[in-house]
């Protein structure tokens, strides 16, 4: 029998190999007094397709009727120069001041061109009187025609000196160009201008154009002089009435056109440039339109695209839209009726993901 001396020296000499099968041993032992999991073995199609809600598209019965959100712009906007150079000397265009056209806005310093305005009459009053004079000398035959038809030049001449400065003295009053409000003022009496100085900024807003955009398949109906129904949520119960000014003959890249409908503007100018309205165009007629979601836009409806699922696969589709209906929208090219289209579950796709089709009520697998 060995002695527990030689014993502990091998251990010792042998202490790493020790540690090794005591390490085996306690997992070995962890491993088969674990509790073992019982449950349904894990789907690997789920983790290797995304679980998405799609809707089909569908068509429906909707009415020719057409509304829309314009924007409003005052039916006349200037921005008004300076055609002089001097120093302003008085000034009576004060924003949210309404003015007459032909009425002063500003004055500038006009001594230099009043003085070259009597020069140009002198000339001018001269050069009329040489040519009565030589006009009855050649009529009698006591001047040669060439010393007639110079002094007729230096007349004309003259006339267009007197025209040129009249125009440069009344350059030095900057009139409204049209009956409308003041909105801006850029300049200070005492403040030098030169030629082509931005002075100020008018609109006229006796009446307005509301801007909108006409989708291709109801563009025909959309003629000038038609007339439309005109509201807008700042007055509430209020209908007004414009009509269609001018129809653009191109047409953007959705495909729609853009319209201008000219309406007046009621009394104490009530709509203002830049504001909502909307245009509507009434008709009793209908027609089957194919209808999608609204949820199912990934970017709005300026660049209409949806996801469909198509053997298990998400294809990325370009559309064409035409009218909103709430929730709903139309689509006139892009998808044809029963294409499933994704309405939940698209933030997180690519074109051509493998998709999981699940039924948002039920949590059941749609095929």
């Amino acid at each position: 029998m060995k002695s527990p001396t030689t014993l502990i020296d091998r251990i010792t000499k042998h202490k790493v190999l020790v540690l090794f099968l005591l390490l085996v041993a306690v997992f070995a032992l962890f491993f088969f007094l674990r509790p073992k999991e019982h449950g349904k073995p894990l789907d690997r199609k789920y983790f290797d397709r995304i679980p998405v809600s799609v809707l089909p598209a569908a068509k429906a019965a909707i009415s020719d009727s057409f509304s829309t959100v314009g924007t409003t712009q005052a039916f006349r906007e200037a921005d008004i120069f300076s055609e002089s150079e001097g120093v302003v000397r008085s000034l009576s265009a004060e924003p949210g001041e309404h003015k007459k056209s032909g009425d002063a806005l500003f004055s500038v310093d006009n001594e230099l061109q009043a003085a070259l305005l009597r020069k140009a009459d002198a000339h001018y009053r001269q050069a009329n009187r040489d040519f009565e004079r030589y006009k009855n000398l050649y009529a009698e035959g006591a001047v040669s025609l060439s010393t007639f038809e110079t002094v007729q030049l230096q007349r004309e001449e003259a006339l267009a000196d007197f025209i040129a400065a009249s125009r440069k003295y009344g350059n030095t009053r900057i009139k409204a160009p049209f009956t409308g409000v003041v909105t801006s003022r850029f300049v200070e009496q005492g403040e030098l201008v030169r030629e082509g100085t931005k002075v100020a900024h008018m609109l006229d807003l006796s009446r307005v154009k509301i801007i909108i955009s006409v989708p291709e398949r109801l563009i025909l109906k959309f003629r000038e002089g038609v007339s439309l129904a005109v509201t807008s949520d700042l007055f509430p119960g209020e209908q007004f009435s414009g009509k269609v000014s001018a129809v653009s003959d191109k047409a953007g890249r959705d495909h729609s056109y853009r319209v201008e409908v000219l309406m007046d503007n009621p009394s104490g100018n009530r709509f203002r440039s830049g504001m909502f309205a909307r245009v509507i165009y009434s008709s009793e007629g209908t027609h089957n339109a194919l209808l999608i979601p609204r949820t199912a836009l990934l970017s709005g409806i300026r660049n209409p695209e949806v996801f469909v699922v198509r053997n298990g696969r998400a294809s990325l589709q370009h559309l064409v839209t035409g009218q909103e209906f709430r929730q709903q929208i139309e689509v006139t090219d892009g998808l044809v009726p029963g294409d499933n289209v994704v309405v939940s579950g698209q933030d997180e796709l690519q074109d051509g993901a493998g998709v999981s089709v699940i039924n948002r009520n039920t949590g059941a697998s749609v095929k």
